[in-house]
């Protein structure tokens, strides 16, 4: 009897749910009730599997240096490619990840890294991809990240940021543009302000841009905004190719920093990575490293568990 008896409730409630999923489509269909809209992907692949984004851009306005540390120079612009990922930002706003190219060629496809391109020079077949796990979310953690990638100084036709190359650093162009970036997201010139939480800053970069990346640890974290940087075929701040010296000891405000980097990297040899990563690890402070048997590129590992955006959702 107990079993028949349980057997009817079970019954009973489910009638009663269907009719209130009937009465919920009743309202749906009238506008009554709020339906939260659905929320596409930014980044999608091709049939070839290539993958590319959705982006906005603008031309990021600043004052040039004058030589002297000051920004007061001349008027200047640069190309920023950025995207936010789809749906209502969290409370405080979307953790916001900056990405700095390599040095490029002004007239190349990967000018613009929100797209492979039919060119698959230095791995960056896999940015896109990079960008489709921080904007999307495929994995389903819950956290998702803005992506800006702004375009480093023009050298005479070639891209590649100041950080080692203009000596001292406070005499360069990157010295004033990147304090003007910043600033512009925070004041809502990419969008709401609402959108970036600027307190969760990451970085990550490859070659030119790794260095970059961790010019933002030598230069731009007194207030502990930057809490992880993803550095890719590259070393410190002020290192540069085979000539590297890794001041020691490093800033205490260091963020934690994970290395990728090929053991055939014959443009910036493996040795100095680890130089830096040494240095971080005697300090205490948290770093991670992935050796590929590769060269000076991006490879599936900066995906998927071993990746930038795992390691970024660490911190």
């Amino acid at each position: 009897m107990q079993r028949i008896e349980n057997s009817g409730g079970l019954a009973a409630r489910i009638a009663q749910s269907l009719r209130a999923l009937w009465l919920v489509g009743i309202l749906l269909a009238s506008g009554m009730v709020y339906a939260p809209p659905a929320e596409a992907a930014r980044c999608t692949s091709d049939s070839s599997g290539n993958w590319s984004c959705t982006h906005q851009q603008l031309d990021q306005s600043y004052h040039g240096n004058n030589g002297f540390g000051s920004c007061t120079g001349f008027a200047a612009t640069r190309h920023v490619r950025w995207q936010v990922p789809e749906g209502t930002p969290p409370a405080g706003g979307w953790d916001v990840v900056f990405y700095y190219n390599g040095t490029v060629s002004t007239l190349t496809s990967l000018v613009d890294p929100f797209s492979a391109g039919p060119l698959d020079a230095f791995g960056f077949v896999y940015l896109p991809q990079i960008f489709h796990e921080l904007l999307d979310d495929p994995r389903n953690t819950g956290r998702r990240y803005a992506v800006i990638a702004a375009e480093a100084p023009n050298h005479l036709g070639t891209e590649y940021w100041d950080t080692n190359s203009v000596a001292p650093y406070s005499a360069s162009s990157d010295y004033c543009f990147l304090p003007a970036l910043f600033n512009a997201v925070s004041a809502g010139t990419y969008g709401p302000a609402y959108q970036y939480n600027m307190n969760r800053r990451f970085a990550f970069g490859i070659s030119s841009g790794g260095y970059n990346s961790s010019r933002m640890a030598a230069t731009f974290n007194g207030n502990n905004n930057f809490k992880a940087l993803g550095i890719v075929s590259a070393s410190y701040a002020t290192c540069s190719g085979a000539a590297c010296v890794v001041p020691s000891p490093l800033p205490a405000s260091h963020p934690p920093t994970k290395f990728w980097h090929g053991t055939l990297d014959t443009i910036v040899p493996i040795y100095t990575m680890h130089l830096y990563y040494d240095q971080l690890v005697s300090q205490g402070i948290p770093t991670e490293k992935v050796e590929h048997n590769l060269g000076h590129q991006f490879t599936a590992d900066d995906l998927g568990s071993t990746g930038v955006r795992a390691f970024f959702d660490r911190h």
